[in-house]
């Protein structure tokens, strides 16, 4: 069961790539990131403002702790006023990213970031260990689960996105279907509660899908509703299909809510008809309506607060904005985008009870 478990995990950080991705990759780059510690932190006399030209930041003596360099200890200028909220304050014992410049065959250092990924690890350990310890087999499953799907968006569905051969869209929806039979059979089992809970998903997240399109359609949305996206389009990728990919977003947003939802309903059916074996498939059908209507404002709610809070900082915008027509701010790209990804998914979400109900009902009939 160890043995299990930690190949599941390694699987896992494999496809989230960060055991693969070395500190010091990229060996021909003319700046290399470095992991370091903070050793201490001292101000700058006059001398050392001349030589840096700068009268205001502190020196910074860092330990390197990886890369061809790791053990030496080396002093960097840190540019702090304590006017700006993007400036990085360290302090000693901090763990930080070092930026290694080789310029004119000179080598400087500079404090990049902090290394909050060890931090990452911990996380990510407490909620492994929380499924294993709560969720006993059906926790390891979950896992399992949970690193294959990172694997299939991040491997699979990523690069057939930056290699543009596939459309978007059919490659959206077949990522899905493959993550909605993956998940559900490997969790419940290859039974007819697997089955409805995949056709049921499979449904909701088509109607999500297709309002999506015409959203976008209809809306005039872009796909550039984000700095990434713009970045990415004005300097690397600008050949990419950007609606294609807000499509995806949208669909993939609402896909494990709809996930939840169909096989919580497969789930009690499934218990009723085991309990009353001669039930018949319209009180079959009743009652997975009246359990889907209990879960359908909760998980409509889920959404939309999960969207909400990833849009706070938008959120906080607007309001500050109170002398902007709020014609035109309802009317923003990046707003109409974040009420169309709540909405459509949502929707996809509430068309999913009754299908899976019937589905359900259907398959259980002659059981």
């Amino acid at each position: 069961m160890i043995q299990k478990i930690i190949a599941i995990v390694f699987i896992f950080l494999l496809s989230l790539g960060v055991v693969s991705a070395a500190p010091g990759e990229g060996k021909n780059q003319t700046v290399q990131y470095e992991k370091g510690v903070v050793l201490n932190v001292g101000s700058l006399d006059n001398s050392m403002q001349k030589q840096y030209f700068m009268s205001q930041g502190e020196l910074v003596t860092i330990k390197l702790t990886s890369g061809p360099e790791s053990g030496k200890v080396v002093d960097s200028f840190n540019y702090v006023s304590g006017k700006s909220p993007f400036e990085i304050k360290v302090n000693p014992g901090d763990k930080i990213i070092v930026a290694v410049s080789h310029d004119l065959g000179k080598t400087t250092y500079h404090v990049s970031d902090f290394d909050r990924f060890d931090y990452v690890y911990v996380l990510l350990a407490i909620f492994i260990a929380c499924l294993v310890v709560f969720g006993g087999i059906v926790g390891v499953k979950s896992v399992f689960v949970i690193a294959a799907s990172t694997f299939i968006i991040f491997d699979v569905f990523i690069g057939q996105v930056l290699v543009s051969k596939i459309s978007i869209t059919m490659l959206t929806l077949l990522v899905s279907a493959v993550i909605a039979m993956l998940t559900q059979i490997t969790i419940s089992g290859w039974n007819p509660k697997s089955f409805a809970a995949i056709i049921g998903t499979v449904g909701g997240v088509a109607v999500a899908g297709a309002l999506s399109m015409l959203s976008i359609k209809l809306m005039h949305l872009t796909g550039l509703d984000s700095e990434e996206a713009m970045m990415l389009k004005a300097s690397m990728l600008s050949s990419i299909d950007f609606q294609g990919v807000l499509f995806a977003g949208m669909v993939l947003g609402a896909l494990g809510a709809v996930m939840d939802v169909t096989i919580s309903i497969a789930s009690a059916l499934y218990e009723v008809k085991t309990v009353r074996p001669n039930i018949s498939m319209k009180e079959l059908f009743i009652t997975g309506m009246n359990v889907g209507r209990d879960i359908m404002g909760t998980m409509s709610n889920t959404l939309i607060l999960a969207y909400a809070g990833s849009s706070l900082p938008l959120m906080l915008l607007i309001a500050s904005q109170q002398q902007v027509s709020m014609l035109k701010i309802l009317n923003l790209n990046m707003i109409v985008t974040e009420i169309a990804r709540a909405l459509t998914g949502s929707i996809g979400l509430i068309c999913a009870i009754p299908l899976t109900a019937f589905i359900t009902a259907f398959l259980l009939k002659e059981k």
